[in-house]
């Protein structure tokens, strides 16, 4: 993942805010004929949804561009907002947010969104607003939940785990009965389900107070998190794997694991990959930390509004439009589609998230992915300089997998490294605690 670059000085949170307030005054909002908006996103068949838009809205035009998927975009985001030719609104994916404010290529659009809040889960929204300030409209969510085979759980004689002690019992029964297979794993190339892991517990890895972030990536919840896979890493319950290698599916595919935890967007991945288990799987919610019904997302993007755009208030209607309308997500949630889970509250009702699934035995999967976005904790938050800390973790995780360190020990030293190098860029932090 590219670093963000420094902005020169000392970064307090009041800095970046005024700084891209100051970008937001600078666009217009009227013009005596039809306007153009330029548009950067991945999102398969996007172009489509635009198609219908531009037909609709003679007076607002969008021109859409398709970029890579995710980090490859960025670089282009980047120069495109530096050069002075970006256009409008590029898709971003949430974490990335605070990364894009900090270095000032966002442009602070609260005033166009005063009716467009309630529209959005209200934890997606706080994804979008670091500091309070609205940079972008939420497009998507990962809402986590566990993938089972059922086929194998009756074999094991195990019960769908409802709590994450329920869970390591589970993982050792199985284990006891065969040491081949695994009831899960820890998949040690993808750093988004180990932060999930700890927001679900209530972690606060960044926040905002007053002019300073604080950071908490090694607190108390985090630090339990980190010890409870861990502990079952050493007891040999659970494997480590490398989710994002071609051989994984494989691997899931054969039954050496009996779950997989996961956001939405996942669906799609296991119907393309184990074709020959189908009807063999069911979905079930995320175990939780007892005594809490709180669940965890892993993923989601956003429509940004970039630094130097002519038209931020119809960029934000357009985007409003994107990531909420019928007509428009009959497109991107499709399956054919880009298979986003939306933000949006009111489109959990809409058809196209709520079909049965014959690849899960009939099951409607919202049910469980409705439940889960509704309880994934508000308070979390990606710091301004998450690219460079996501890329430490990751290195720490290959380590871990080859018990070069642990979880907790890594835990303590991404709290170091990040701390250090947010003080290194010039802004403001300490840690949470």
């Amino acid at each position: 993942m590219k670093k963000s670059q420094a902005l020169a000085g000392a970064l307090t949170v009041s800095a970046v805010l005024a700084l891209l307030t100051g970008c937001g005054a600078a666009g217009t909002t009227a013009s005596a004929g039809p306007v153009t908006i330029d548009y950067m996103g991945w999102v398969p068949k996007a172009d489509k949804a635009v198609d219908i838009w531009n037909k609709a809205h003679p007076e607002t035009q969008v021109k859409y561009s398709p970029v890579s998927n995710g980090q490859d975009a960025y670089p282009k985001i980047r120069s495109s907002v530096q050069a002075g030719n970006a256009g409008c609104l590029a898709q971003l994916t949430l974490d990335q947010v605070p990364s894009f404010v900090a270095d000032g290529m966002l442009m602070d659009v609260t005033q166009y969104t005063g009716d467009v809040k309630d529209t959005f889960l209200d934890w997606t929204w706080s994804q979008v607003s670091p500091g309070g300030q609205t940079y972008a409209i939420p497009q998507d969510t990962g809402p986590m939940a566990m993938y089972y085979r059922t086929d194998l759980f009756e074999k094991f004689g195990i019960t769908v785990p409802k709590t994450w002690d329920e869970f390591a019992t589970a993982a050792k029964t199985v284990h006891a009965a065969d040491p081949s297979v695994s009831l899960g794993y820890l998949a040690t190339d993808d750093s988004s389900t180990v932060a999930a892991y700890a927001w679900q517990r209530d972690s606060s890895w960044f926040a905002i107070d007053g002019d300073s972030w604080k950071v908490g990536i090694d607190d108390s919840a985090s630090a339990a998190s980190a010890t409870y896979w861990q502990d079952l890493l050493d007891s040999g319950a659970i494997a480590t794997t490398k989710r994002w290698d071609p051989g994984f599916y494989s691997e899931l595919a054969s039954g050496k694991y009996l779950t997989m935890m996961g956001g939405a967007w996942n669906t799609a991945l296991i119907e393309a990959n184990v074709g020959d288990t189908a009807g063999k799987w069911a979905l079930a919610p995320m175990p939780t930390v007892k005594g809490s019904t709180a669940s965890a997302n892993s993923g989601g993007s956003a429509v940004a509004v970039l630094k130097g755009c002519k038209y931020p208030e119809q960029a934000v209607a357009f985007a409003t439009w994107l990531n909420s309308s019928e007509d428009s997500l009959n497109i991107l949630s499709a399956a054919d589609g880009g298979g986003l889970y939306p933000a949006a509250t009111k489109a959990l009702d809409y058809a196209v998230v709520n079909k049965k699934d014959s690849f899960f035995g009939g099951q409607n999967l919202n049910d469980i992915f409705r439940e889960s976005a509704n309880n994934v904790n508000v308070g979390w938050a990606w710091g301004p300089t998450y690219s460079s800390t996501d890329t430490t973790l990751t290195d720490g995780l290959a380590k871990v997998a080859t018990k070069g360190t642990t979880l907790p020990a890594l835990m303590t030293s991404l709290q170091t490294s990040t701390l250090s190098d947010m003080k290194g860029r010039g802004i403001q932090a300490a840690a949470s605690h």
